[in-house]
């Protein structure tokens, strides 16, 4: 299989702006689904300072053709002025879920 399909993972503020991004993402068939997982705790370096937050986790599955309007809707809904975006190729899984994917995405 080649790698015509992408995991993107990203980070929100709280559920509600994650809801918000992958109800957006979904609605303009940029991404066949979006999970998002449990708050979380997240420690990280921002302008010199180690700063600690809670915030949820985002897993978007799209098509590489999709990849870079995903990138751009993040940029333009996310409250972060740096948002996470970062891609995993998907080289392999269940055929079937690939299918109904590429029918989604359309």
């Amino acid at each position: 299989m080649n790698t015509q399909f992408k995991l993107i993972f990203t980070t929100c503020k709280n559920e509600a702006e994650a809801r918000m991004l992958g109800k957006a993402l979904v609605e303009k068939k940029l991404a066949a689904c979006v999970n998002i997982l449990p708050a979380m705790s997240s420690i990280y370096m921002w302008e010199g300072e180690v700063k600690e937050m809670t915030e949820v986790k985002m897993l978007v599955k799209t098509k590489t053709e999709k990849m870079n309007d995903v990138f751009l809707t993040i940029k333009a809904m996310h409250s972060y002025e740096v948002p996470e975006i970062q891609v995993i190729d998907i080289t392999t899984g269940n055929l079937a879920y690939f299918n109904w994917m590429d029918e989604v995405l359309h």
